[in-house]
């Protein structure tokens, strides 16, 4: 077999026919197959070598080179012999540009060359400024094996730092990173100019180019330091300082933790500026103080108010980075750690009276973060104990205070939401019983309504979310998702499945989720628009994550009344609103057609019903008619579409009552991964399935959905009356083809339950549009592998 390879293969290679992947895959697996004898591999290489050197195969270059990459990767002994080849190609005058840098990788920079290839300026520069983003890119990634001037470096650099495409930009600022330690600059303008294009980079759109940019700040700012005299290295230092200060409140958490420790490092900082780190207001020492630096896009001289609540800020992450510690270590950086902190100072307070050094008021922030808290201590108390604990910490630490309250009941309006209600007396009865350090009573009986129902908690939650709306339109997106982050996590303690919450409660996670990928998209276009650059990737990434999450609300929930399925629809029109208004080409006549459907059933239901439509649906259905395509071929009247956006606010969504989530599971019959099921290449194969239906009726239209790879999924209908059961819980098992079975040993197959939705009821006058939602989650914990039972 071997020998029959090689003839099919030599006789390819030296063929002035272009080099087929045919071909190129047998070679590659005579090349890493550990058997090939050392005559093929050799006999390999030489013609690998005559094909490389020839002028007529120069479209097959790159993939000759690929396969001589694989032969040294696997071969070492060969590589002086593959090195030597790709030598004397690059000095070729025929060699194409683009073929250079995988010639140039399978040198051995410590090998010497005459003439020496990484030493030549002209080759280095030629291939800098060539069109390839990769051959940029692996330029920056290779500077160590270059041996050109460091002023040419630095020039090159400093070029690519303003190149459009992120990763060259990330690729300079690493290679500015790794300059700043290995040459001697004994040019103080120089160096300064290195610093200030990297403090530029701190405000680039691409969270990967600021983090390197805080790397390569924080590198050349000392230098920088290390340059200057003694009389302006102070104002440096606090210039470095402040500039760095500007990353801690970064909405990526990388960067935040990459600034500190960047902070860490500058040992010489003016008192004024660290006071300021722990003042939120300006202080008068740092009022007029200014900076070499970029504080904003377009604002330069930074100052040093810029500093102001660092420290704070630095704490404050810590404490939400948003988990416990191991190994029984004190780590001051765990979530556990700060709530045993709280409760250990609060503790001595509430039992001894005559301590009232600390405000109650304290204790009271504490109780707005009970839900962190209490995720924090899952496993010492539960929720409603720790509130009763907090709470008369933060209302009856003095005896004078509780003597006020006279019995009546206190409100505490706690910050993420909720109304938590309290006896004064039964706050008596609580302290007394730890002051005598004897509770023979379960805490639970001193609150006065410890079980909130879920769907209370989630009418508060509703009506709060409608505030996050003017944070959104003013891009404060970070505290926007803190906000919902905390809202969900209080939920969460109400589901009895916390990953799978069913119901009204898996409603409002959902809804939470929407209003934060809402959110995102909202802050995402906008800026885009204000900034006049158009990158759409992001924005429909959300956009598409936004729509399959709205679907699921409205088809997932059995229950939804009119007023809430207009809702759902209303947000779904602003989804694809904010697709439209892009302004790309692609998928324009889909996503024109779905806006038209979802429109059509939101008349449906106004006619249905007495629901009252926005501002916003009402202009889009009077524009919807005339967004389209021009005679030549231009898309037209999208500015229409963009200020219908400006007639959009988020409304308060009211749940008239109970919902029911339709749930899925779906499993292989009698699997194990290490018996796989039998079949016969080609032929059907019988695929034996449980299924488990939650609040699905006999009326649905389900279907199993079978997948191969990346290919179409096969649909099998579901006829839910042949099998018994409630339409709370259904359970049967079902045994489906699956047709085309590939001519292979193995292969593996994904199934899922698919529920087929009309889009328009089938009175309304429209036509149905038929789609499927997916009602099962990644429903195959790990994908069935059938293996071919050879006769």
């Amino acid at each position: 077999m071997e020998h029959r390879l090689l003839s099919v293969t030599d006789s390819a290679l030296r063929e002035d026919n272009n080099l087929s992947p045919k071909f190129a895959a047998a070679v590659l697996s005579l090349i890493t197959n550990p058997f090939t004898s050392d005559s093929t591999l050799s006999s390999l290489l030489e013609a690998l070598v005559l094909r490389l050197k020839n002028p007529k195969s120069n479209s097959d270059h790159q993939r000759v080179l690929s396969l001589l990459s694989a032969l040294s990767h696997h071969h070492p002994r060969l590589r002086h012999r593959i090195a030597a080849a790709a030598h004397a190609f690059i000095l070729l005058p025929s060699t194409l540009t683009p073929s250079l840098p995988h010639a140039l990788s399978l040198l051995d920079p410590a090998h010497h060359f005459q003439p020496d290839p990484f030493s030549d300026e002209s080759l280095f520069l030629s291939l800098c400024f060539w069109q390839c983003v990769k051959t940029r890119r692996w330029i920056l990634r290779n500077l160590n094996k270059f041996r050109v001037r460091p002023s040419v470096l630095l020039t090159v650099l400093l070029g690519f730092t303003k190149d459009p495409y992120p990763c060259i930009r990330e690729a300079a600022l690493d290679g500015l990173v790794m300059l700043s330690n290995g040459i001697v600059v004994e040019d103080p303008s120089l160096v300064e100019g290195c610093y200030l294009r990297a403090v530029e980079l701190l405000f680039d759109a691409e969270k990967s180019v600021r983090l390197l940019a805080v790397r390569a700040v924080s590198e050349w700012g000392h230098l920088l330091l290390v340059l200057n005299g003694d009389k302006t290295r102070r104002e440096w230092s606090d210039a470095l300082f402040v500039q760095l200060c500007l990353m801690v409140r970064d909405t990526d958490a990388e960067i935040r933790v990459a600034a500190f420790n960047a902070l860490g490092k500058i040992q010489t900082v003016s008192e004024g500026i660290l006071q300021q780190t722990l003042s939120k207001k300006a202080l008068e020492a740092t009022k007029e103080k200014k900076y070499p630096g970029q504080y904003t896009a377009k604002l330069f001289n930074i100052p040093a108010t810029a500093a102001a609540f660092t420290f704070v800020h630095g704490l404050e992450d810590e404490f939400y980075q948003l988990e416990p510690s191991f190994d029984g270590k004190l780590g001051f950086d765990k979530k556990r750690t700060a709530a045993l902190l709280v409760l250990a100072i609060s503790a001595p307070v509430s039992l001894e009276r005559s301590i009232c050094s600390i405000p109650p008021r304290i204790y009271s922030y504490a109780v707005t973060l009970l839900g962190r808290l209490s995720t924090g201590l899952v496993h010492v108390m539960d929720q409603n104990t720790l509130l009763a604990y907090l709470s008369h910490c933060s209302k009856f630490t003095v005896a004078s205070t509780s003597e006020n309250f006279e019995g009546e009941l206190l409100n505490f309006d706690l910050k993420d939401g909720f109304s938590h209600l309290w006896k004064k007396s039964d706050a008596s009865s609580f302290a007394e019983s730890m002051e005598l350090k004897k509770v023979t009573t379960p805490v639970h009986d001193y609150l006065l309504n410890s079980h909130i129902k879920a769907t209370s908690c989630v009418e508060i939650v509703f009506r709060k979310v409608v505030d996050l709306w003017p944070l959104i339109q003013l891009q404060c997106m970070n505290e926007v998702v803190r906000t919902l982050r905390s809202w969900k996590e209080e939920l969460r303690h109400f589901s009895c499945d916390p990953r799978h919450p069913a119901g009204v409660l898996g409603f409002a996670l959902r809804y939470l989720h929407v209003i934060k990928l809402l959110g995102k998209a909202w802050t995402c276009y906008f800026s885009q628009r204000n900034l006049q650059f158009t990158e759409t990737g992001v924005l429909e990434a959300l956009l598409h994550k936004m729509e399959s999450r709205l679907k699921e609300m409205l088809y997932r929930h059995a229950g939804l009344s009119r007023g809430e399925q207009l809702h759902i629809l209303e947000l779904m029109l602003v989804a694809y609103t904010l697709r439209l208004s892009c302004g790309g080409t692609s998928y324009f006549e889909d996503y024109i057609n779905k806006l038209k459907n979802v429109l059509c059933r939101v008349e449906y239901l106004q006619k249905e019903g007495l629901v009252e439509l926005s501002h916003f649906v009402i202009e889009l259905q009077n524009i919807s008619c005339e967004i389209g395509h021009s005679k030549d071929g231009f898309i037209y009247k999208l500015d229409r579409l963009e200020k219908s956006l400006n007639l959009f606010f988020l409304k308060h969504i009211v749940l008239s009552g109970e919902l029911e989530y339709l749930d899925a599971e779906v499993d292989v019959c009698a699997y194990e991964f290490q018996d796989p099921l039998p079949f016969i290449p080609g032929l059907p194969v019988g695929m034996p399935f449980d299924i488990t239906l939650y609040n699905i009726s006999s009326e649905t239209r389900l279907w199993l959905t079978i997948s191969l790879g990346e290919k179409s999924a096969q649909f099998v209908f579901l006829d839910l009356s042949e099998f018994g059961g409630s339409n709370q819980i259904r359970s049967f098992t079902f045994l489906s083809p699956f047709f085309g079975a590939p001519k292979a040993k193995h292969f593996s197959l994904k199934a899922s339950i698919a529920m087929e939705c009309l889009s328009e009821d089938q009175h309304f006058k429209h036509s149905m549009v038929s789609e499927f939602c997916c009602i099962s989650e990644e429903i195959l914990s790990k994908p069935v592998i059938l293996c071919w039972l050879m006769a």
